[in-house]
Formats: C-alpha cells, structure tokens, sequence
C-alpha cells in the first residue's frame, strides 16, 4: 500500500473524485461498480478493492471502509470524502477517468513497441505483440468488468429463448443427421480434432463438414498445409458434381462435365482457402481475426496441426509444441467466436493391433491434444485393411471425446471415387 503523507498534499485526480463520491454516498458505488475495475484508481486500487470487500459482506459504508483501514489512512479517506459535491458529475468523472486510463495504457505501449522496433525485434513478433496488447484494451465507453448478475439473466432470457425454439441450442448442422445427432452440430468457440491414419479419409471427411456448412449460409475456411488450392478445389467440385476425382482432375470425363464445373465454379468460391506452407499458429489467429472482421468466420479447418510450425522452447519435449499450438487454435476459436476443427495425424501403433480401429492415444503428440480439444473424433475404415470386408464402403466417426456431448460411433457411406459422404439409408 502507498502511504498517505500529510505534509505533501498533491492535487485532487478524476480518481480521486470518483472515490470521494462513493465514500460521501455508497448508493453511488451500487449504480456504477459494473463499469469500474481497480486498476482505473492507479494508487488508489488499494481501496477500492476494499470497497469491494466491504459491498460483498457487509455493505459498503464509510464506516465499514474505517474500520479496516490502518490509523494513517483515516485522514486520507476523509480528504478524499471532502472532494465530493455534486452527484450529477459523477458519470462524467467516470468518463474522463477511463479515458485517462486508455491514454495513459496506449502511450506506456507506444513506448515499449517503439523499444522493441529499436531492439532489433523481429517486425512479425512485435505486431503479434502489438495486437494482442490492443486487443486487451477497452475503449473508455467499454464496461470494464463483469457484472455476474447481468451475465445470470443474460443466461435466463438465453434459456427462455431455448425453450421456444430448441434449434437456438444447437451448433452448426452439416445436414447428415447420424452426424448431426451425436455432435449437436458443431459449437462456435469450440475446437475439435479428428484423427485417423493416412488415406483414411480425414481430408474428404473435412471437406465433407466444409461444403455443407457453406451451403448452409456459414462462412469457411480452410488452412491446408498438406494439400495446394487446385488439389483442394479439385476435390470440392468431385463431390458436388458426383463425379470421379480421377477422371476429373486429370481432364479424362466427357466434355459436358467440364461445362457444368464451370456453372458450379461460384458455389466453393465464398470458401476461404490458405494453403501456405510452415505457417504458424499466431500466422493462423491472426489470419481468422482479419476473416472475422472483414468477411464473418464461422467454422475454420486446420489441416494438419502438426504441420503448424511453433517455436521451441526451454526443457520442450515431442509434445510440448504441438500442445502450445492447440491452446492457440482453442484461443482463436473463442476469440474469433468460430468452430475449429484439426485434422491430426495418428502413429504406426495401431498397425500393430488386432483391431486396429485409433484411440486418442494413438494421435500423434496425444497429451497436449486431449487436453485442449473439446471434441475428438477418429476415423476407421474395416476395407482400408480388408478387401474382402462386408463393411465395404463404409467409415466409422468414433467420438472418443466431447466435452459437452456424448460419446459413440456414427457410421456414414464413404464414396471414395468423387470424395463424399452420405447417410448409410440414402
């Protein structure tokens, strides 16, 4: 704590002001604490932080703040009590005083960006910086605080809302129902893995969620650092056209299929697609603050997360980047209030099994995985081992995690020829 000095006064802050309102009459500090946190009081965070305390057990008082304060803070409280005269300036003070803040905030990070720059800092690390440390400001018009009472009746009027359209419950439908019943669709905010190994359908699976929720209005977007743009739209226009990837991408149909490509071209082009190389997670975040901001993000696919590039760090061990980079995914996913699924590669061990369907622990890197992801799913083909099998055609969705959803098995009709999935009854 600062102590207060007597025998040197110094001149009253919009702080100050605002503190003396709430010690002259505590019904103020009722009608505004939502819109106030302590760091706004600089010095004087001791005390509101302690009209806090008092409000929650007691009720603030004058009385109740003297009683916890130390002998040489009495004077203190009662010069501050003395700057207070007039109510009707207090949501002004209140104004001024986090302007002040968000001033005194931009210049201390002006300065310290303008160190960085003069440091020889790398320019993509200090923007990374630069604006995430502007993301955690709030504009002086900003509440600064949660209001845990507001936020309940939000949730209440959310639950009302519910209850005469469930549908408001759900998160993004793809339309496949077996899907769609297990997931409850896909949740903004969330973030997803889907595991399996090579040329088991990962990718078809992905793009499978991805056309259907661009035809269902939502805005896509896919960063494959496996596969380049012409693959990828190679791949969409099979399934839509329902028509062999072989033939198509190697200009081997009838003529009159390059014909309808060319009327359905529009229907992949609001898909966002980045098919950089080596990118990292922050190139991947910042990409989806910009998409959110300028187009709308509804639903991001990551393909594959261990090919995200991310520093290495002190003591790291095989897993420790890769989870680094599935706490940014899941940080990204909230931020930018979107769904974002990575496709995930898993290891050689389950070739050593009899049944040889994944589990999480197979996915490669699996400890940082499991702990962030809120949704993993894994997939198994029985004819990717047996040619012979009865199941023949057909790809297994095993949901070995959900955060908020039920575990199980969904099986769909795995047409490898054009790269599309549909319900088994179809």
């Amino acid at each position: 704590m600062n102590s207060y000095i007597a025998d040197k006064p110094r001149a009253i802050t919009t702080g100050d002001e605002v503190i003396g309102a709430f010690l002259s009459d505590p019904t103020l500090f009722q009608s505004y604490k939502h819109t106030l946190s302590p760091e706004l009081f600089q010095e004087l965070d001791w005390l509101y932080k302690l009209m806090q305390e008092v409000e929650e057990e007691e009720g603030l008082t004058f009385k109740g703040i003297v009683h916890r304060c130390d002998t040489d803070r009495i004077k203190q409280l009662h010069d501050l009590k003395g700057t207070f005269f007039n109510e009707n300036r207090v949501p002004n003070l209140i104004r001024t005083l986090k302007k002040e803040h968000l001033g005194t905030n931009l210049n201390k990070l002006a300065r310290n960006t303008i160190y960085q720059l003069n440091e020889d800092e790398d320019p993509d690390e200090t923007l990374r910086s630069l604006q995430q440390s502007v993301l955690s400001l709030h504009t002086s018009e900003s509440e600064s605080l949660i209001d845990p009472d507001r936020e309940v009746d939000e949730w209440a009027e959310y639950m009302l809302e519910v209850s005469k359209d469930p549908s408001k419950a759900y998160g993004l439908m793809t339309g496949l129902p077996s899907l769609d019943g297990i997931t409850k669709g896909w949740f903004r905010q969330d973030f997803s893995v889907v595991g399996a190994r090579t040329s088991m359908g990962k990718t078809a699976f992905m793009l499978e969620v991805a056309i259907r929720l661009h035809q269902a209005g939502y805005k896509v977007a896919i960063f494959s650092l496996e596969m380049i743009k012409r693959q990828l739209f190679n791949r969409m226009m099979s399934n839509l056209m329902q028509v062999s990837y072989e033939l198509f991408r190697t200009g081997r149909l009838a003529y009159n299929h390059y014909d309808t490509m060319m009327r359905r071209k529009n229907e992949i082009k609001g898909i966002y697609v980045d098919d950089t190389r080596g990118i990292s997670a922050d190139y991947i975040a910042d990409s989806m603050r910009r998409i959110k901001r300028t187009q709308g993000l509804d639903f991001v696919v990551v393909d594959y997360i261990q090919d995200v590039q991310e520093k290495g760090e002190q003591n790291d061990n095989g897993g420790s980047s890769l989870a680094r980079v599935c706490r940014k995914l899941r940080a990204a996913a909230q931020e930018s209030d979107c769904h974002v699924m990575g496709l995930s590669q898993v290891t050689r061990a389950v070739e050593d099994r009899p049944d040889k369907r994944p589990r999480v622990s197979d996915l490669a890197g699996s400890t940082g995985i499991e702990t962030s992801a809120d949704v993993i799913a894994l997939l198994y083909r029985d004819d990717y081992y047996d040619p012979d099998t009865a199941k023949q055609g057909i790809i297994e969705i095993n949901f070995a995690k959900q955060r908020n959803g039920k575990l199980g098995t969904v099986e769909l009709k795995y047409d490898r020829d054009c790269q599309r999935m549909y319900e088994l009854h179809r």
